[in-house]
């Protein structure tokens, strides 16, 4: 039998100020959505679990990916149109705790990549990346770029994701939504389908979503 989500398991939603750590994290940097930054960090991190026999990407590049992830909108504060590619000016000037420059670099550019045009060689800010740079940094923003849809109104309608190795194959990889009772997901069953492009190019795979029902108790 499947548990509800418990108020304590919810409890860093209903937090709208950063704490002293995030605020550490972001090197100062602020969002104008903390929930939906927690969130989509959260469920970026499900998602390179769910996806990691496509990708095989180590420890160290979930770091990256979590703190894109967690930073992605800070572009928000100056511009809502283009704030990725303020993001990643932000990003990039900023100095963030844990991270080099050249990792803090590809943070930069993953975040910059969570919406509209896919990484592209014409591009000054990925051009500049080894090759082994852009294989990474296109994989990580492909898994923000669905992390990101599936939280498209900011309010944790999505609670987990995860594998259904069953269910995957050579060409689809299903991911199972646990979802929030009665929440409707049709918004962002929507942009996680339009927002996987970048998924299906790098990884090979049609991404699929399933919807978990919960047991009843």
């Amino acid at each position: 039998m499947t548990t509800p989500t418990s108020m304590e398991e919810l409890s860093w939603w209903y937090q709208a100020q950063p704490t002293s750590e995030e605020l550490r994290e972001s090197g100062g940097l602020l969002v104008e959505d903390w929930p939906h930054a927690r969130q989509v960090k959260r469920l970026s991190v499900e998602l390179f679990e769910a996806t990691y026999p496509l990708h095989n990407l180590d420890g160290q590049l979930l770091h990256l990916l979590k703190r894109a992830a967690f930073l992605h909108n800070v572009g928000m504060m100056i511009e809502e149109r283009r704030h990725h590619k303020h993001s990643f000016r932000l990003i990039k000037e900023t100095s963030l705790p844990d991270f080099t420059e050249s990792e803090r670099h590809e943070i930069a550019c993953i975040a910059r990549y969570h919406r509209r045009a896919l990484p592209c060689k014409d591009h000054e800010e990925f051009s500049v990346l080894s090759q082994d740079a852009r294989k990474r940094v296109s994989i990580l923003s492909s898994l923000l770029r669905v992390a990101d849809a599936l939280d498209w109104n900011h309010d944790g309608r999505v609670q987990h994701l995860s594998s259904d190795p069953g269910s995957c194959n050579k060409h689809i990889w299903t991911i199972q939504l646990q979802v929030r009772p009665l929440a409707d997901l049709d918004e962002e069953l929507t942009h996680a389908h339009d927002k996987a492009d970048l998924f299906e190019k790098v990884l090979k795979r049609k991404l699929r979503f399933v919807i978990q029902q919960r047991d009843e108790e």
